[in-house]
Order: structure tokens, then C-alpha cells, then sequence
């Protein structure tokens, strides 16, 4: 097994930060020593995977154009040792993984259809995509709103950043609120798998997202901070708890 360091040294700044278990954080274990008792404890956690017996338990297991997926040995505040799997794009080198752009024409929401591999379903979303290393989130918004919706960008309005999970990824995707210019024909990927381009009023998405049509929290995230930011009104709502 490789020393712990080797592999946290292949990963992006802020992934190879330790932690410190008597401060209450998550700790990575670096002893080579330890981390080893800790995979080996852990060992059996991987029995039905492709590296199970004599496989890598520790590091980089996994390693694409885009994704890493990493497992640590940790020890927690309590003292506990184990192990856990986390998930770290690429593009976390230079920024952040990608944007998620809630866009706007005429006084109504842009969003599309796509189906989804993960949930192997149709889900009805805000455009969203990968940032390219070297490429800031701005452009990145310009190309993926082009690409997905077929329109140029007017304005741009920043909301924010969000963690899709973060008890998994490392990722976080920077927001925005799109003003959409002029319309032209969607330029999809090859990749993709898109439905219609769908225009509803604030009230509208606010029924969407209800009755359990839209539930992309890139969505629903975004669609909270314009309201918050005052850039969106949403139907006014009293609440009947007490």
C-alpha cells in the first residue's frame, strides 16, 4: 500500500487537507501504520465490488477524464476509526465543477427536459453544466444556456454556490440568475438525452416543485436565492404552523 500522503498529493488543494480529530473534525490518517490497520478493518466494506480480495482499499480507486473516486482512512472525535468513499472532479484544480443557470425570457422560467442515467428517469431542470478546466463560470454559462436552450445571454446575475451532497462530493457548482437575448436552435451534445424546452411563471415552478415534478436541487436551490436576493417574487405564501 502506498503512503497516504502520495495519494492526497494527486488530489485537488483542498482535498488533501488532513483535518484534526481532537478539534472535532474528520481526520485523514496519514500514518502509514495505521492506515493500513484502518484498511484492513475495512476491508470486507468492499467484498462486492470490483476491488475486492486483494484489490486497492485505500487511495484512488477510481480515476477518469472527469472523476476520481477516492476512499480515506478517517478517524472521527470520537475516536472511531473506518473508512469513507468521496467523490472529487477534475475540474476541482482550477474552480468549480460547473454552473447551474436559472434563465429567464420574458417573465418566464427556461427550463428542459432531460433524462437522467443516475435515476433513469425524465427530470425537468435548469441548464446545468461541467466547467472545462481553464474556462471561468461566466463562459461556461454563456456556452452550456447556447448549448441546452438555443439563446444568448443578456445578463448574468450571481446567486451563489451549491453542494449537491455533500456527505459524498466534493463538487460544488457556482449559480446563476440568466436574463435570455435573442433565441436560436439548441446545439445538444451527442451525450444527451433532452426533451422539451419547457417556459413557466414563478407560481408555475412553484407548483412544479409541490407536486414533485421538479426535484433537481440545482433547481430548487437556485430558485430559493433569486427570491431571497429579490431578483425573483414568488406567490405569497403564510404558514399555519404555530
Amino acid at each position: 500500500m502506498s503512503n497516504k500522503r502520495n495519494y492526497l498529493k494527486q488530489l485537488p488543494e483542498k482535498a488533501q487537507e488532513i483535518g484534526d480529530a481532537a478539534t472535532g473534525e474528520v481526520e485523514i490518517v496519514t500514518s502509514r501504520k495505521e492506515a493500513k490497520k484502518i484498511a484492513d478493518k475495512c476491508a470486507s466494506d468492499l467484498k462486492g465490488s470490483a476491488l475486492g480480495k486483494g484489490g486497492k482499499k485505500i487511495g484512488i480507486l477510481l480515476e477518469d477524464d472527469t472523476t476520481m473516486v477516492v476512499r480515506d482512512p478517517l478517524r472521527f472525535p470520537s475516536g472511531t476509526t473506518n473508512c469513507r468513499i468521496r467523490i472529487i472532479e477534475q475540474t476541482e484544480f482550477d474552480g468549480p465543477n460547473g454552473v447551474a443557470a436559472l434563465a429567464m425570457s420574458e417573465g418566464k422560467f427556461v427550463l428542459r427536459e432531460i433524462y437522467r442515467h443516475a435515476t433513469r428517469s425524465w427530470e425537468l431542470e435548469i441548464t446545468r453544466g461541467r466547467r472545462e478546466s481553464g474556462m471561468t463560470p461566466r463562459q461556461t454559462v454563456r456556452a452550456e444556456v447556447k448549448q441546452e436552450l438555443g439563446y444568448a445571454v443578456k445578463k448574468i446575475h450571481p446567486l451563489g454556490m451549491i453542494r449537491p451532497d455533500s456527505a459524498l462530493m466534493s463538487a460544488h457548482l457556482d449559480v446563476f440568475l440568466v436574463e435570455l437575448g435573442a433565441k436560436g436552435k439548441p446545439e445538444p451534445e451527442d451525450t444527451e438525452a433532452f426533451g422539451e424546452i419547457v417556459y413557466l411563471t414563478a407560481d408555475e415552478l412553484s407548483d412544479r416543485i409541490l407536486d414533485g415534478t421538479i426535484r433537481d436541487s440545482y433547481t430548487l436551490g437556485a430558485f430559493l436565492m433569486a427570491q431571497l436576493k429579490g431578483l425573483v417574487l414568488g406567490r405569497k405564501t403564510t404558514t399555519s404552523l404555530q
